[in-house]
């Protein structure tokens, strides 16, 4: 399958045209936060996020890593700490619902299922 979704608007129109209530939807709006937190200037291509994201907290991403930085409270690092945040909450919700912890995993399932959607 070729992803179609590319950018962070490409995403979020899918997400807020979506109705269901479910644990996939509240996984994408974390990952959307968490892009939207994070501080690098017109920031909208997923995949770059991703590597940003990745070399910042490390690979693979996990909610232990996330905890484990260590806090700056610098003007660049409080919105990497917040971003990390909804990545961290975004993992739990996908533990509990989709009953996946892999980080690169679940945003596969969430570009998957929203690129369903456009076919």
């Amino acid at each position: 399958m070729k992803n179609n979704i590319i950018t962070y608007y490409d995403l979020n129109d899918l997400v807020e045209s979506d109705s269901e209530n479910t644990g996939i939807r509240h996984s994408a709006e974390l990952f959307l936060s968490a892009m939207l937190d994070w501080p690098t200037f017109n920031l909208e291509n997923i995949s770059q996020f991703i590597t940003e994201l990745e070399n910042y907290f490390g690979k693979p991403l996990t909610r232990e890593q996330i905890a484990a930085k260590k806090l700056e409270y610098d003007d660049v690092s409080v919105w990497r700490n917040e971003s990390g945040y909804a990545i961290s909450e975004m993992i739990s919700i996908a533990e509990t619902s989709m009953k996946e912890t892999n980080f690169e995993k679940i945003v596969t399932m969430i570009l998957s299922h929203y690129e369903s959607k456009l076919n």
